[in-house]
């Protein structure tokens, strides 16, 4: 153990006490403040989570994908510790309707019947083109309103665009209908 005599006059003790007082009160209310971010932490984490729960029991599929805008992008991600753009869609529609997608944005192209462009409604699947790879290569949500929800990518993560944006516009692929109530609510589309 290292001591530290100082040698104070009588004349420096005021000062060098109050010294001492304002320091150790900082770091106490430096430390007291980092416990309460960190709770105000926990605790808006757990709001969030009981907010996607409450979307996702819904059973909307645009509740849900709202609830999650914010959600951190992983590649390959299927759960809410991270979702890929394929991983999102597949999450969200497999938890609100049971809807079970595959796992790839290509894949999931495929799957479900062809929406022409102006007959969109909001839980379609919409697709783009050379994004990252050649081919399909990105999926979201379509949510009305010429806006999708996807997992966009490790910047961005999960979050809201418009179909009209001029990078979207020039990749978009087309879109599909997967919701068993919409497919079957429109059979002329097949």
């Amino acid at each position: 153990m290292l001591l530290l005599r100082l040698k104070i006059t009588r004349a420096d003790r005021p000062l060098f006490l109050l010294t001492t007082l304002v320091t150790c009160t900082a770091a106490l209310l430096s430390a007291q403040a980092g416990s309460a971010h960190s709770r105000a932490n926990r605790e808006a984490h757990l709001a969030n989570v009981q907010a996607q729960n409450t979307a996702i029991h819904s059973g909307s599929v645009v509740r849900a994908a709202y609830a999650f805008r914010g959600s951190r992008y992983v590649m390959g991600g299927t759960s809410r510790s991270g979702f890929d753009c394929s991983g999102f869609v597949r999450y969200i529609l497999g938890a609100t309707n049971g809807v079970s997608l595959p796992r790839t944005a290509t894949e999931q192209y495929y799957h479900g019947n062809k929406i022409p462009d102006g007959l969109l409604q909001p839980g379609d699947l919409v697709f783009f083109k050379n994004t990252y790879k050649h081919g399909i290569s990105h999926v979201g949500i379509y949510v009305g309103g010429g806006e999708f929800v996807h997992a966009a990518n490790s910047h961005k993560g999960v979050r809201m665009d418009h179909l009209t944006d001029r990078y979207y516009q020039a990749h978009y692929a087309g879109a599909r209908r997967v919701l068993p109530a919409q497919m079957a609510a429109a059979p002329h589309i097949r």
